[in-house]
């Protein structure tokens, strides 16, 4: 029986780099691009934008890698207003506007919608009006537009205000409620793929560490606790554990890789993609992270690359 592959990406901002890194490796390895390797994209936040531009233009990891070198694909999406920066040191304005954001994934998808894809996607979002997280899939009713998709799921609060959609509701980044969409993936391929074996590449963008002098943090209020990062803590925890859970649940049909950055000195901010600098160790993370895993992500892929480059 043949299997199915599910590739699943971690939300992570400009760290969306060293996913690319580890699928590009992927790529040279096997000589098939991802978008032939996978059966389904499933990404949240970032990863989401890249479920969205692989499934949409049927691209490599490597092709999108060039998008962001050298036509500044990222670079492009974090155009902000001069008032926007100052106002931005109170936090009382998103960092960014969003309306590059959204100019450049028009730009990049087009008129593409859920229905016209060869492969399947599962993306969350968070839905300001029903006060829920939903997920984006194929079979999502209405058809929407692929790059509002995108927009959407990389409307991450304090960095880009929500976006409006076709039918007129409000959504922001489903990070939010589900920055590792691994587990939930797979349950859904299960349901379209009944009674086949399913297969979960799973990728991170890098643990983030936080260091806490307890003596200080017991005068601590709200304000201090936020200045010090306590959102993206909860947000590493529960990913923490749901990375767990889904191990503990489908076992060895997952691999997931993600590593701490704390030894890397790479910028904790998920936007620090407009330094050069920044960019190329991002990359050179993941061929390090590829290097550490080739053999098992080899062994874990065998089956899939043989079978495409048979077909090939």
């Amino acid at each position: 029986m043949q299997s199915k592959y599910v590739l699943s990406l971690d939300g992570g901002g400009s760290h969306l780099l060293i996913q690319l890194s580890v699928l590009a490796c992927l790529e040279e390895d096997t000589g098939v691009s991802t978008y032939d390797l996978f059966d389904m994209m499933a990404g949240s936040s970032s990863g989401g934008m890249l479920a969205c531009l692989i499934s949409g233009r049927a691209v490599s990891a490597s092709e999108i890698i060039r998008l962001i070198q050298r036509e500044k694909l990222l670079e492009n999406m974090m155009a902000g207003h001069w008032m926007n920066r100052l106002l931005n040191v109170l936090q009382i304005r998103p960092k960014y506007t969003g309306i590059s954001k959204s100019r450049t994934l028009q730009k990049e998808l087009g008129m593409l919608r859920l229905s016209s894809l060869g492969k399947q996607i599962f993306i969350p979002c968070f839905n300001l009006d029903s006060d829920q997280l939903e997920i984006f899939t194929n079979q999502t009713q209405p058809d929407f537009l692929l790059w509002e998709i995108a927009d959407a799921c990389t409307a991450a609060p304090a960095y880009y205000p929500p976006v409006k959609m076709e039918d007129g509701n409000w959504r922001i980044d489903g990070g939010v409620g589900m920055n590792n969409p691994g587990l939930a993936a797979y349950l859904h391929a299960r349901q379209i793929w009944q009674e086949t074996d399913i297969k979960v590449l799973s990728i991170g963008s890098g643990w983030r560490s936080f260091a806490f002098d307890g003596f200080k943090a017991r005068a601590y209020g709200g304000v201090q606790w936020s200045a010090k990062g306590i959102a993206s803590i909860i947000l590493r925890e529960k990913m923490v554990a749901n990375v767990k859970m889904t191990e503990a649940v489908i076992g060895e049909h997952v691999l997931y890789i993600n590593h701490p950055l704390k030894h890397f000195d790479l910028p904790d901010h998920m936007d620090s993609v407009n330094n050069p600098a920044h960019r190329q160790k991002a990359l050179d993370i993941g061929r390090l992270w590829y290097a550490q895993q080739r053999e098992k992500i080899g062994s874990w892929m065998s089956g899939r690359s043989a079978s495409q480059s048979a077909a090939a």
